[in-house]
């Protein structure tokens, strides 16, 4: 915090911050008996430390499964909190060398108001993971062109390929920075080494996992691919959607922004005044839209399905935004208004969120992912393993669709590997030597895959294998959220080598 707020304000701030971070990191853990689906996929896929998984570069993972590994299930929760806590550091900063330090506190502050921000954080994925990284991007560039070091080049490269090894749309907040220098006076910094020092650090930051790339044949750019293809009637117009969503998660900035000048218009002696009260108003811009209107640009002219959820980290400057276009006149009146408006939104989010976690299912009749009998399906799967198998060969593998086989994996103690059915490249640590040595326990859901789906590869090399003892059969869990619904029923065979059989 900058050392010239006043005392009392600055540990005002702290203590709020602090009181926020707990809450929404040992809170949810407590009201939810799973952990969502994206953070159960990238435990399971960080236990295995590759460079590179199917869907995803490997950073967020493995940065997801170290924190759950030492902290438990408070660790996800606890991450994105981080995640949000470094961003709103990087837009303080950033916000410092574009407007006046009250403006800057003021739209750091701000930022909060947007959704994403709240509750979509409880679910810990690689586009929480890109918020620190779009804004370190911002700010880092920022410093490079005021002051020209080349460390700053250097922190700039570093920060591209640590955003590349978590999650490829990182290019572009990459491609609104180069569009920006090139389209601005500050192009003539391209005749100077600090922009190629940037290249280079972030190809060398980049290196191993273009390798990976490279040997596992670009398997996530099929992957991309075809979730970017849409089944849409018009589907350049579909784009409007993907805006649309994003206007929706500013409408608390929005409301509050419009609640404070409801409340002063009567007192102010001067008309509302539209201007950007900062020194760099094209960078701001460039910030603030430039990544929304170029991702809804793409979508116009190409036709590709935009996912709502890519706009998580591209508005990190939609505060400091708003509070650049407050009038110089209004700023005393309007910032304790809209600081309280934004206390009441917080403690509202805080409150709803906690309320559905806890309550959501009896609501809906029906179970979220954070309702699913997490630890009684692990219990029941190692309690089914032990009798089939002797200690000597503990549970390894849980094979099947990642959710499943994920709620079995994360549970601790964090011991199984998880085959991933579909395609046996999504899984590349699982090998048929593997299996046979140390044999699986294939789960699946009749619901979802049939009642006799396909075995999934390598694991049905292992079909007919002499030296394998296989067995199956079903369980019937109960529903924590209502233990009188119709059970959970699975379907579950165990390859048991016949060395473990009991």
């Amino acid at each position: 915090m900058s050392p010239d707020l006043p005392p009392a304000l600055r540990r005002t701030l702290v203590v709020l911050a602090l009181l926020y971070v707990l809450a929404w990191s040992l809170l949810p853990p407590l009201l939810s008996h799973s952990l969502p689906l994206d953070v159960v996929e990238g435990i399971a896929w960080g236990r295995e430390w590759q460079w590179g998984y199917y869907k995803h570069p490997p950073l967020s993972s493995w940065l997801l499964y170290g924190f759950y590994a030492a902290l438990g299930k408070a660790g996800p929760f606890l991450l994105s909190q981080l995640c949000i806590a470094l961003t709103l550091w990087l837009v303080w900063l950033t916000g410092r060398r574009l407007l006046t330090p009250e403006r800057a506190l003021l739209g750091t502050l701000l930022t909060m108001a947007v959704v994403y921000y709240t509750r979509p954080a409880l679910e810990f994925n690689h586009n929480i993971a890109q918020m620190p990284i779009w804004a370190g991007l911002g700010y880092a560039l920022l410093r490079a062109l005021q002051e020209g070091h080349w460390r700053h080049w250097l922190l700039l490269g570093l920060v591209a390929g640590l955003g590349l090894l978590t999650k490829y749309s990182v290019s572009i907040a990459l491609a609104v920075l180069g569009l920006y220098l090139l389209a601005t006076a500050q192009r003539r910094v391209l005749l100077r080494a600090g922009p190629w020092l940037a290249v280079l650090t972030m190809a060398l930051v980049l290196a191993p996992h273009l390798y990976w790339l490279w040997q596992s044949d670009w398997l996530p750019m099929a992957y991309t691919s075809s979730r970017a293809e849409t089944a849409a009637r018009y589907p350049r117009l579909a784009a409007f959607n993907f805006l649309a969503t994003q206007l929706l998660n500013h409408v608390p900035l929005l409301l509050i922004m419009l609640w404070g000048w409801w409340r002063v218009r009567k007192a102010q002696a001067t008309a509302w005044t539209w201007r950007l009260h900062t020194t760099e108003p094209t960078y701001l811009l460039a910030l603030a839209l430039g990544s929304g209107l170029l991702v809804l640009l793409l979508g116009l002219v190409t036709g590709m399905r935009l996912r709502d959820m890519w706009g998580v980290p591209m508005w990190a400057f939609s505060g400091l935004l708003a509070a650049a276009l407050l009038p110089e006149a209004w700023l005393a009146a309007l910032r304790p208004r809209l600081l309280r408006a934004l206390l009441w939104w917080l403690v509202l989010v805080s409150l709803v969120s906690g309320l559905f976690l806890a309550y959501g299912a009896q609501w809906r009749q029906r179970p979220a992912r954070s309702d699913w009998p997490a630890a009684a399906l692990a219990q029941q799967a190692r309690q089914t393993w032990d009798q089939l198998a002797g200690a000597q060969c503990p549970l390894d593998t849980v094979a099947g669709f990642y959710w499943l086989a994920g709620l079995v994996s994360t549970q601790p103690p964090l011991g199984a590997s998880v085959l991933i059915a579909g395609d046996a490249r999504y899984a590349p640590w699982m090998t048929p030597e593997r299996l046979r040595q140390r044999g699986a326990l294939w789960l699946w859901r009749a619901e979802d895959d049939g009642l006799t789906p396909a075995t999934p590869a390598p694991l049905d090399q292992l079909d007919g294998d002499s030296r394998i003892h296989m067995q199956q059969g079903q369980w019937q869990l109960p529903w924590p959220y209502n233990r009188q619904a119709a059970p959970l029923t699975l379907h579950w065979r165990a390859y048991v080598p016949v060395a473990c059989t009991r």
